[in-house]
């Protein structure tokens, strides 16, 4: 099956938004006091990233003017499959292991924080550069939507690139830009597909 550039683009719109509304699911029940899912959030969540990895590389591949974006979009993709995956593999049997694991579960729990961080970073980057580019050619919505896009994507740069370095300090802050740049991103890509395919 072949797939155009915009109908990439389209999918993987489709798939950041899942992202969002994992993350929302997620948040939402644990600051209800409800212990989420974690194993099924985190497999559609693995399932979407994936999709996120592959079909952002085909307007990369077919010659995007956006390709700094769709890079970013695709390594974002690929850091966070990775995260998601320590979740799912490593967590569990390093909790179940006891007190004597505690470390080593500290520190896979940090490694896997650090991916998630750098992956909203470069969500972040990818809203901003097309964020800038709506600002640059579009009239009233899509102006509005590449303002939010280049202001969200600024600060999940921010906040993420300081996650980094602070951990988990910041994790609330660092995760709700982030998920904010991820769905304005998602829509600005949804709009610049529309208008590549004419």
């Amino acid at each position: 099956m072949q797939f155009s550039a915009s109908r990439a683009s389209l999918i993987t719109a489709f798939f950041l938004i899942v992202t969002v509304v994992t993350q929302l699911i997620y948040i939402g029940l644990r600051s209800a006091g409800i212990d989420p899912p974690a194993n099924i959030i985190w497999t559609v969540e693995a399932a979407a990233f994936l999709a996120i990895c592959v079909f952002a590389l085909v307007p990369l591949a077919r010659g995007s003017a956006y390709g700094a974006a769709w890079a970013a979009v695709s390594l974002g993709g690929v850091f966070n499959v990775i995260q998601v995956g320590m979740g799912l593999a490593m967590f569990g049997p390093l909790k179940d292991a006891g007190v004597a694991m505690a470390p080593a579960f500290e520190a896979v729990l940090a490694g896997a924080f650090f991916l998630y961080f750098a992956g909203k970073f470069l969500f972040g980057f990818a809203g901003l550069l097309l964020g800038i580019h709506w600002l640059r050619i579009g009239g009233g919505a899509a102006k509005a939507v590449g303002g939010l896009a280049a202001l969200t994507g600024l600060g999940a740069v921010a906040t993420n690139l300081l996650a980094m370095s602070a951990g988990m300090d910041v994790v609330m802050l660092a995760g709700g830009v982030g998920t904010a740049a991820t769905l304005f991103l998602a829509i600005a890509a949804a709009m610049l597909a529309r208008t590549e395919a004419g």
